[in-house]
């Protein structure tokens, strides 16, 4: 019997549902933690990364554990032509450890992004959009649909359209929405490498008898039933990120919002960071707020009450500067936004028709990392793609 490594990661929360849909279709699936000797992933046929909420999502969905140590094996792994499959959290690995969509030396080439409608827990259909067979788990009918469930707030597919061409050409966007449900290019909900044996799938098959045939075609591939055609190599070549000043508006003010607590998502990225070789660092993160006025006179009442309101920051956790020329000295410092700010848009709406303060016309919000690295290390840490993701976001030098 072929035998599946469930991998866990601290968070993940689908991994029994996915461990019983792999032994339901027949694999030897037993769960692996993401701190075991990497090493002994040699003696598994493929891998399944479950859904859930690793590292509670710090920093951006996969983004941490994207870069643990045990994915270095698992894409080992992948390229001998093993098979993973990576369901929601676990498609967010996958994209952003650079297995999906595939680009040479798993450079990153996606997102995967908050929803254009916030977080999801819906009943949603699929179609397989590929020949069958074209990758290890999608060996049934092309146009079959599926009928399976979503539930997650980072599930948008980002992908620039030069790149989804050559995706679309190659038979890569494998699964499809009917319908979309959260804003993915193309319909996106699953997407493979060019070889065909990784696939990213937002959707849970596992939680529904539909989902099955996923699984089964998985077996299938281990058993020698069908063999794979892989597509030619993306030739997509990520454009390098010039980082510009940031510069307010001029009709606007700018609020940091800093935690008085231990803020474990700064660690986080600490740790990741000392995890790849970069020590002797020190992390610290804001919130960042920029608030659109009719009238600069009126900040100073405006930011008293935006703080009393309690929608910009909680003050049982969290203090707010109006001034920041003292916060930065001697740090590499940078904000990183949302090219689709949703958050700052429902703030917005909250603050004009709750709070019913419509001095306020536009809120932006962002995280300000600071870190103090010299100038060798922070050119390491923005190549590492660690802070923002350039499909979803965009990186200013603050």
């Amino acid at each position: 019997m072929k035998k599946i490594a469930v991998i866990q990661f601290p968070g993940i929360n689908c991994e029994y549902e996915g461990r019983r849909a792999l032994r339901s279709a027949g694999l030897a699936a037993e769960f692996f933690r993401w701190n075991q000797d990497a090493s002994e992933l040699k003696n598994y046929d493929a891998f399944y990364i479950p859904g859930g909420f690793s590292y509670e999502d710090r920093i951006r969905s996969g983004a941490i554990a994207a870069r643990d140590p045990i994915m270095d094996a698992i894409k080992l792994e992948a390229a001998k032509g093993k098979p993973v499959l990576g369901i929601c959290n676990g498609a967010q690995i996958l994209v952003e450890a650079g297995l999906i969509p595939g680009l040479d030396q798993n450079r990153l080439g996606a997102s995967l992004a908050a929803n254009n409608r916030g977080y999801l827990n819906i009943w949603v259909s699929i179609r397989n959009e590929s020949e069958p067979g074209r990758t290890v788990f999608n060996n049934f009918p092309k146009g079959h649909e599926i009928r399976l469930p979503i539930a997650h707030g980072e599930g948008r597919f980002v992908i620039p359209q030069n790149l989804l061409d050559q995706l679309i050409a190659n038979g890569q966007t494998v699964f499809r929405y009917l319908v979309n449900p959260n804003g993915a290019v193309y319909n996106l909900a699953g997407v493979s490498n060019p070889e065909g044996n990784v696939l990213a799938l937002m959707p849970h098959p596992e939680r529904t008898k539909d989902g099955q045939v996923i699984f089964e075609s998985l077996k299938g591939y281990l058993e020698g039933k069908f063999t794979l055609k892989p597509g030619p190599n993306l030739s997509f070549q990520p454009q390098k990120q010039n980082l510009e000043k940031f510069a307010a508006g001029n009709n606007s003010f700018e609020m940091l919002v800093d935690l008085i607590i231990t803020d474990n998502e700064a660690e986080s990225l600490q740790t990741t960071l000392e995890q790849s070789g970069l020590r002797g660092l020190k992390v610290k993160r804001f919130t960042h707020w920029e608030l659109g006025i009719d009238d600069r006179r009126n900040f100073e009442k405006l930011s008293r009450e935006l703080i009393a309101s309690g929608e910009i920051l909680n003050t049982n956790k969290e203090t707010a500067y109006l001034d920041r020329s003292r916060l930065f000295d001697n740090t590499k410092t940078i904000l990183v936004r949302d090219n689709e700010d949703f958050i700052g848009q429902g703030k917005l709406a909250v603050i004009n028709h709750r709070l019913g303060i419509n001095e306020i016309n536009s809120v932006k919000r962002g995280v300000v990392w600071q870190i103090n690295a010299s100038d060798a290390d922070w050119d390491k840490i923005l190549q590492s793609n660690i802070l923002f993701n350039p499909y979803s976001q965009t990186g200013y030098l603050f």
